[in-house]
């Protein structure tokens, strides 16, 4: 086939035109001088850092108790004014433009609310953007949004900023009826009616100032979205108690942020230590330091028995990091905040290791179980902590009875590694020979912790009975326990109890590191 002579000519012409000096290339617009010069993840990433800094200076001046005070009062302020004038006219006229001064010191008191709730929300946003494009730790994307428990964070922030905006029209209100009020006839009606309408915004404004004192405590956080966080996803089996505790009441960020720290812990480690147990200790050491039960000496000697001595400092003392010694302590106060129960098993277990007490040292087997006093909202958390300390691995079976819950039965198979108890009582920290430092970690690796949900019907309330039974594959019982609880339906007082212990971990957080000989 023979090419078309129109075809052959423009083919020759546009090879004669690229081998002449004539032929231009078109430009390019990304070559050389019309380069991208910005980054939008560099951008967004120092928007956040903008917003995080705006969000906690704001926070902090808005929780200082003068101005929460007067946040308060200021609406009790302006109903009186506008309650005195009502029975005294000639007070409000004689004001006349003074009344606009009442503006700064209402702006005053809003202002920085405002201020830290709208950093929040945006801060949030620009985090969970980075996040997405794997902008925070230049690694791999993560969608935030999808994570269990940030609906509620975002929700919670969303809660915050309708706060603010119904406190600050409340106010804006108030004081534009009190200039319009001093604007017009005195004793009309239009006057009368700014005026009563006024003192009852004002008084409406000082009880939700009131009711919205707990959010505003929660503003200029380090950690922004931990106190919104509630653990609703959680292993039924705790792998190690200490870590899994303190991972399950991690926002999803922090969570990331943790894993990053763990990758740190892991390369400050001595050769020869198990990753798990180092870690399991180190939360153990700053648990008890946090309960006054060792020294700053003491529990530095024993962390450094398996930390490495030129990696303590940028590990735990670093006041600019993310987690240090304080920040961690404040986590597991967080977490012991939420489940007290947890740590309470913790305790007894200590007790018996130092009592030497006759379940601890003769008894084959070991099992403690821990339940909420008052099950609110007809719901609950029950701790089973359980060994095996004979010399054999044991298959077993634990049943948990909850008459009239939901479910009213549940079993649990698994197998026990040996775990010998120690031969006598033991001290709790000792430097030579092995003490409960030592033994906690590997004890509660070697046993089983359960982590239960427990609930009842919405008709259900008053005492109720759990029964925990252990038996062996033969079904033989070898440990029955039974615990009552007090089933409620409403929240009671255990939210205000809850934000007050995490109110005190995060001032434990906010505390001077400690000092140590090898950083003076």
């Amino acid at each position: 086939m023979t090419a078309r002579p129109g075809m052959r000519t423009m083919a020759l012409d546009r090879g004669s035109a690229n081998g002449s000096d004539a032929y231009i290339p078109l430009p390019d617009p990304y070559g050389e001088g019309f380069e991208y010069s910005e980054d939008p993840i560099e951008n967004t990433r120092e928007q956040w850092a903008v917003l995080e800094r705006r969000r906690l200076t704001a926070g902090r001046i808005a929780r200082h108790p003068v101005l929460m005070i007067w946040r308060t009062l200021s609406g009790f302020c302006l109903a009186m004014f506008a309650f005195v004038s009502v029975i005294y006219s000639p007070l409000i006229e004689s004001a006349n433009g003074l009344i606009f001064i009442s503006i700064p010191f209402v702006l005053i008191g809003a202002g920085p609310t405002v201020i830290a709730g709208e950093s929040a929300w945006q801060a949030m946003q620009a985090r969970i953007s980075l996040r997405e494009q794997g902008g925070v730790s230049r690694e791999k994307g993560h969608i935030l949004r999808a994570q269990p428990g940030m609906d509620r964070i975002i929700e919670s922030l969303s809660d915050q900023r309708r706060n603010n905006a119904v406190l600050g029209l409340l106010s804006a209100i108030t004081v534009t009826l009190l200039i319009l009020a001093s604007a017009v006839t005195s004793n009309s009606l239009a006057w009368n009616l700014a005026l009563l309408v006024a003192m009852t915004l004002g008084i409406a404004q000082s009880f939700y100032g009131i009711f919205s004192y707990g959010f505003i405590r929660q503003l200029g956080d380090p950690f922004p979205s931990i106190v919104f966080h509630a653990p609703t996803h959680h292993p039924t089996q705790l792998g190690s108690v200490l870590g899994d505790l303190l991972i399950a009441h991690l926002d999803p960020d922090l969570f990331l942020e943790w894993e990053a720290w763990q990758k740190e812990f892991r390369k400050a480690l001595i050769p020869g230590h198990i990753t798990k147990q180092s870690l399991e200790r180190l939360l153990y050491i700053l648990h008890l330091h946090l309960e006054q039960e060792l020294s700053t000496d003491m529990a530095h000697d024993e962390l450094k028995s398996f930390i490495i001595e030129d990696r303590f400092e940028s590990l735990l003392f670093d006041g600019e990091a993310r987690f240090n010694w304080r920040t961690i302590q404040r986590l597991l106060a967080h977490s012991r905040g939420w489940q007290p129960e947890a740590f309470l098993l913790l305790d007894r277990l200590q007790n018996d290791l130092l009592a030497g007490t006759p379940p601890m040292l003769r008894a084959k087997w070991r099992m403690d179980v821990a339940l909420d006093e008052n099950c609110y909202e007809g719901s609950g958390n029950l701790f089973i902590v359980l060994n095996n300390q004979t010399f054999e691995s044991r298959h077993v079976r634990v049943e948990v009875l909850t008459p009239n819950g939901e479910p009213e039965t549940r079993d649990h198979r698994f197998e026990l590694g040996a775990c010998p108890p120690p031969q006598s009582s033991i001290l709790l920290s000792h430097l030579t020979e092995d003490d409960a430092l030592d033994w906690m970690p590997r004890y509660l690796e070697r046993g089983v912790v359960l982590w239960i949900g427990v609930a009842w019907p919405r008709n259900f309330r008053g005492p109720a009975d759990v029964q925990v039974i252990l038996r062996d594959d033969d079904g033989i019982v070898l440990e029955s326990q039974v615990i009552r609880t007090m089933v409620q339906r409403s929240a009671g007082r255990q939210t205000k109890h809850r934000i007050r212990k995490l109110e005190a971990a995060r001032r434990h957080g906010e505390l001077p590191l400690p000092k140590l000989a090898f950083i003076l």
